[in-house]
């Protein structure tokens, strides 16, 4: 903790934040190797369950972005216009933003 005041939701926003970044990589993975159905002989059920499973990962990931705008909306309302304390953005270092002022380790 940074000294700053905690807000209702916060842990909530850094729950939904981790899980869409983590899905986000599982789809983006899972995206890279589509080639693969191309090229090998998969039957037309697997094709049909991973285009399926592509399509309900879609809606999860676009259900987590309308809750992450709905808290961080409630956070602006409220006051908060800083990032929750305690958040860690699951990123390569380099590609971590400067939240607080402070570059991140």
């Amino acid at each position: 903790m940074d000294g700053t005041p905690g807000f209702r939701y916060d842990a909530t926003l850094r729950a939904v934040i981790r899980a869409d970044a983590f899905l986000s990589a599982a789809v983006a993975l899972l995206g890279m190797l589509s080639p693969v159905l191309i090229v090998l002989p998969v039957p037309p059920t697997a094709v049909t369950a991973i285009g399926v499973a592509a399509i309900a990962a879609a809606l999860v990931l676009a259900a987590l972005g309308a809750v992450t705008a709905v808290l961080l909306a409630a956070r602006m309302r409220a006051g908060h216009g800083h990032a929750p304390p305690g958040l860690r953005l699951p990123l390569p270092a380099g590609m971590r933003p400067d939240l607080d002022g402070v570059p991140t380790p």
